[in-house]
């Protein structure tokens, strides 16, 4: 009705200013996730005093402009803006403009957390979004992988395990790495064989969004998601051309390499991603053993996407990476006869995925996937050599119906996991052979506008250790517009894996009681609140998070088999417990945006009658970030800062608690119309580890004889990148 009536206006004003040849634009501007009126929005156009803003119905009326072309500008605290041309002829226009939010917990569409297409605002499941303009900021910060888009994210910390080899995982909310679930377009991507170098080996220019789960999330996953989720969704081709292309090079001695393309043609949609990354081995405090690894990597990624008609379309990928890695001593030459430490790895992957989606009618769709991947590792540990050969398959299928208020969705899923140990060894072979076929439901009742409920239930049967089943239920409330209340659990499980953390650290030379091991099964809580205010000029976000594990049955470590070198893993006689608080806020004032996060976690473990604090969790995190962004004249640039508080560590001689330390950086990039140019400064104080202590202790240099330190601390220190953007 508001709009016949601003139309109407519209008309009665362009009549009685024809004789003046004055003419207007009227319009009106909403929400694109609520479909609310937007007040206050900004509303200029190219004459020296032009501009208006929406008055508390969302419209707006620019009156007495001439015939021709105009561009208009679009802006409001919370939103992305916009920026149009258009020709005004003799008749005056109307103008309907939906504006989308600039990234919070509450607005982004996700798949992840219930696996259907809905608003994270919508659902009772808590889920992060990264969005694509933040990876597009970390990919001036680290082009070569993933690691910065995750590092920075509240909750969540990038563990680097190897100092050889830079290997890494990713913790959420006190957990080891292992427990973490890493998806790429919703299927399992990296784990087992790759769960130690696979992060550092994603790039990142082809992702649009990253999702993450926090807390148990087997219902959905399967196993290996007791901790959380992590979805890494790749770009989807446009009905325009997409072209980007990026150079990157560090004062470290890395080069990197990276280039996107999509387009559309009819029904055809198309995207082809590669990237070659190079990093030399670098010393940084000068002993003649690497802090950071070197590396040659090649990725090649095509993606084909077919719509066989308004209810059908079918995607299909495929992918390549190679990679050769290197660390340890770095001159041998003076140790010619001796038995200096040098580690290589050799990584190939080849993998291929496909997607179905059929609409049966507006309210009922079946999706089925398909992905098989293989990883074949050849490396050498000093005089351990490693060879291994991972396979990979995984299908699901899903049926998901919308019945009056219920969203219900039924599905299965099989994955097949053969691992071939290759290595000539005396030690009992790690191979493997693993199959879990799996059926799921889950129900999300809007029993209100206000109020939904959704309650899910898991059933695998493993071939080796038996059944599993895992029950979700979760609680969404939203009191008053803007405020969003989530109250939940569930329940997670993963099998006895020979791909630990210390595992990496002896080459997997020996690893022992894998027959005789437990399965581990956790249960997690969570409670969230997200609040969005405005309050003059000044838009306001504030996420705040309570989040409780309690993880029985976990693996753990003889730790009298690490002092000869072999992994003895077990299961705690008690129970890994894991409890926090996150808060996250946002403030966007006009050009500026301001993020602060922190995060408290507790994470103990419980083990023959001794409960310690488990190693490498800081109690501690805070991050704060200052973002400027001037787009009407080509300028971004950034502060950061975060501080790491102390950490509990074990097997190291110097100290049981490490010190906290405070990291800083600053970005700096210039548009000239399609070409990007930027300057990155990271660590500015060079913060690193061999600042404290060492990271190892032995002699890695005559005898090859050394042990390995838990890394609490950057290797790299001060690092300084630049590079230049392209994005036509």
């Amino acid at each position: 009705m508001k709009r016949h009536i601003l139309l109407l206006l519209c008309i009665l004003s362009l009549a009685a200013n024809v004789f003046a040849q004055k003419h207007i634009i009227a319009g009106i501007v909403n929400d694109s996730v609520s479909g609310e009126a937007i007040i206050g929005a900004r509303i200029k156009i190219d004459r020296p005093s032009g501009g208006t803003k929406t008055i508390s119905d969302g419209t707006f009326i620019l009156r007495s402009l001439q015939i021709g072309l105009h561009t208009i500008t679009i802006n409001a605290i919370g939103y992305q803006s916009v920026t149009l041309s258009m020709t005004l002829s003799d008749d005056s226009l109307y103008l309907p403009m939906i504006l989308h939010p600039l990234h919070t917990e509450g607005d982004e569409v996700v798949v992840t957390g219930t696996r259907t297409t809905r608003s994270i605002a919508d659902v009772p499941v808590r889920v992060e979004v990264i969005p694509e303009e933040e990876i597009q900021e970390k990919i001036m910060m680290e082009a070569s992988s993933v690691s910065m888009a995750l590092s920075e994210t509240p909750g969540i910390r990038v563990q680097t395990t190897s100092a050889t080899s830079n290997s890494a995982n990713i913790r959420i909310q006190g957990l080891q790495g292992r427990y973490t679930q890493i998806l790429v377009d919703g299927i399992p991507n990296l784990g087992g064989l790759s769960a130690g170098l696979g992060i550092t080996q994603m790039p990142p220019l082809n992702l649009r969004q990253i999702e993450i789960i926090k807390g148990a999330s087997s219902v959905l996953y399967g196993a290996d998601a007791i901790a959380g989720v992590v979805n890494f969704l790749t770009k989807l081709p446009q009905e325009h051309e997409d072209f980007s292309a990026l150079i990157n090079v560090t004062n470290q001695k890395a080069q990197d390499l990276a280039v996107y393309y999509a387009n559309t043609i009819n029904d055809l949609g198309f995207t082809l991603f590669s990237s070659y990354d190079h990093q030399s081995i670098y010393d940084v405090d000068g002993d003649n053993f690497s802090d950071i690894a070197g590396y040659s990597r090649l990725n090649i990624s095509p993606q084909l996407y077919y719509q066989f008609s308004d209810d059908v379309k079918a995607k299909v990928g495929f992918g390549y990476m190679k990679e050769t890695r290197n660390g340890g001593v770095i001159d041998t030459s003076s140790y010619a006869h001796l038995s200096p430490y040098t580690e290589q790895n050799i990584s190939e992957r080849f993998y291929g995925t496909a997607h179905l989606e059929y609409d049966i009618s507006h309210s009922s769709q079946i999706a089925v996937s398909a992905a098989a991947m293989q990883l074949m590792r050849n490396a050498h540990y000093g005089a351990i050599p490693f060879d291994g050969k991972q396979t990979v398959i995984y299908t699901d299928f899903q049926y998901s119906l919308l019945l009056s208020n219920h969203n219900i969705l039924v599905g299965g899923a099989y994955s097949a996991d053969h691992f071939s140990d290759q290595t000539i060894r005396t030690s009992p072979s790690l191979s493997y052979d693993y199959s879990v076929p799996g059926i799921f439901i889950q129900d999300e009742w809007s029993v209100a506008n206000t109020f939904k409920i959704l309650g899910g239930v898991r059933a695998d049967h493993h071939n080796t250790y038996g059944t599993f089943v895992t029950p979700r239920l979760s609680f969404f409330y939203k009191p008053i517009e803007n405020l969003t209340l989530r109250i939940g659990g569930g329940g997670g499980y993963k099998t006895p894996t020979i791909f630990v953390e210390e595992s990496e650290e002896i080459g997997f030379h020996d690893i022992r009681g894998i027959p005789n091991l437990r399965s581990e099964d956790a249960q997690s809580f969570s409670f969230d609140a997200n609040w969005r205010t405005v309050l003059g000029p000044i838009g306001i976000t504030i996420n705040t998070a309570l989040f409780h594990t309690n993880l029985k049955h976990s693996l753990v470590i003889n730790e009298d088999s690490i002092d000869r070198h072999i992994i003895t893993l077990e299961n705690a006689t008690g129970a890994t417990l894991t409890k926090g608080a996150e808060i996250t806020t946002q403030f966007l004032y006009d050009k500026f945006k301001l993020s602060l996060g922190y995060t408290y976690t507790y994470a103990t473990q419980d083990h023959l009658g001794v409960t310690k604090e488990i190693e490498l969790n800081p109690r501690h995190n805070l991050g704060i970030v200052l973002m400027f962004e001037d787009h009407e004249n080509g300028w971004r640039s950034g502060l950061e800062s975060y501080y790491i508080g102390s950490q509990e560590i074990d097997r190291n001689p110097f100290r049981t608690q490490t010190p906290s330390y405070w990291l800083f950086g600053a970005l700096l990039e210039k548009i000239f119309g399609q070409v990007r140019i930027y300057i990155n400064f990271e660590n500015i104080f060079d913060t690193k580890q061999s600042n404290f202590d060492p990271t190892y202790i032995g002699d890695p240099f005559k005898s090859g004889r050394f042990d390995r330190l838990h890394i609490y601390a950057p290797l790299e220190g001060r690092a300084i990148n630049g590079g230049v953007r392209f994005i036509l």
